[in-house]
């Protein structure tokens, strides 16, 4: 199931509300006779989820910031992006830079709790923090950047024992933008380059004096984005990591991925500025090329990005739905089924909140604008709470926890 456009995607959306309203007695029988839900939230994934940008309980190499820091606009150095960059797998995945880091442990940090050093920014925190105090759930966030689906996957994955903790409770993950991410990233750096096996499809080059470059169709990125996801197995890792929940009793929310345009996506402008830092960059709206020296339908930057994105997000669409149609047949009746939901951000907002737009970029530009910034995990906070409202009861304006 791959193509799937935001229509599509808001559609599943209004069509899972009715199907919760109408299986609401279903869900409350069938718990009320199972072992009851608890009212712990643990967010797990990836760097979205993570808070990367935002420091945590640091311990790792030329990482010196305190919880709420963001790291520096620098490309080397003590709190940089190279510092803070997480290692790929089979390496141990430390967490450097994020919000919810406790030490390369997020699991072993008890949940939220107001205080001098408590964090403040991931979207998990905010929602923590903006509870009422008089009927709070107990909220932790145990995501780790650089972390893909296969690192969550109960069949072997890293992180497979903390998932196989998360019992009888409501559990709020991103998964499913690494690697497939890096397959675009194109970054040139005096000595260092940094291309993925996607880049080629974003544009290519004829000539020399000067080169006259063109775009690749929007269909080739998403082809080539295609590919990765099957080469990689991601929509069996992220099935068997839902599958996993509900056997698990647990009630999920599966949060897909906001809009947005990193200026190192693609071809479009490799060549890292060593003044400024991964901040600087061009409004991918304003880069265009023209398909072919005999096409000159112009594609731009953005729109490539766009396309990978939502194609991405129908990817995760896809896993969900053939777990809840897996459900169905596993468990009797629709709860069970009902006790995974899809949730994405407003894309009209996200894109009306990019950098170089001038109403205040919600995503992190440190790290070429790639994560959100604080503003950014507003929106995920509001998105998450709708979502857990709209299907669980929970977390209802104002920001309340029903019993």
């Amino acid at each position: 199931m791959t193509g799937l456009t935001t229509r599509d995607i808001v559609a599943y959306q209004m069509r899972n509300a009715c199907i919760t309203a109408i299986v609401a007695v279903l869900c409350l029988t069938a718990t009320a006779t199972a072992t009851a839900f608890s009212n712990s939230v643990t967010f797990i994934g990836d760097s979205v989820t993570a808070g990367f940008g935002f420091c945590g309980s640091e311990n790792a190499k030329e990482v010196n910031c305190r919880p709420n820091q963001e790291f520096a606009n620098d490309w080397t150095g003590e709190n940089s992006l190279e510092a803070c960059a997480p290692d790929a797998a089979p390496k141990p995945l430390i967490d450097a830079c994020s919000n919810d880091n406790f030490y390369g442990k997020p699991w072993k940090q008890p949940p939220w709790a107001p205080g001098p050093n408590a964090p403040l920014i991931a979207y998990p925190f905010q929602l923590a923090a903006g509870q009422s105090p008089d009927a709070p759930a107990s909220v932790s966030d145990w995501a780790v950047t650089g972390s893909t689906p296969a690192d969550w996957d109960p069949k072997g994955g890293t992180f497979a024992g903390q998932l196989g903790e998360l019992k009888n409770q409501y559990v709020v993950l991103t998964l499913g933008a690494n690697p497939i991410l890096s397959d675009f990233t194109d970054i040139n750096f005096i000595v260092k380059k940094i291309s993925g096996p996607c880049v080629s499809s974003t544009g290519y080059s004829e000539g020399w004096f000067p080169p006259k470059w063109y775009a690749g169709p929007l269909s080739k990125q998403v082809e080539c984005m295609n590919n990765e996801w099957v080469r990689l197995n991601q929509t069996e890792h992220l099935i068997r990591i839902y599958q996993a929940l509900l056997a698990q009793g647990d009630r999920v929310v599966v949060l897909g991925y906001y809009r947005g345009c990193n200026w190192s996506f693609g071809n479009w402008q490799p060549t890292a500025n060593p003044i400024y830092g991964p901040a600087d960059g061009y409004d991918c709206k304003t880069l265009k090329r023209p398909i072919s020296s005999t096409n000159p339908t112009e594609v731009s930057q953005w729109q490539q990005a766009v396309a990978v994105s939502i194609a991405v997000n129908g990817q995760i669409l896809a896993a969900v739905e053939k777990t809840r149609a897996a459900a169905r047949k596993r468990w009797p009746g629709m709860a069970r089924a009902a006790n995974i939901v899809f949730a994405q951000p407003d894309p009209t907002l996200w894109e009306a909140h990019q950098p170089k737009g001038g109403n205040g970029s919600w995503l992190f530009l440190n790290d070429t604008w790639i994560h959100p910034s604080k503003a950014g995990h507003a929106n995920l906070a509001q998105t998450v709470a709708k979502a857990m409202c709209t299907s669980f009861g929970h977390w209802c304006e104002p920001p309340e926890w029903k019993w």
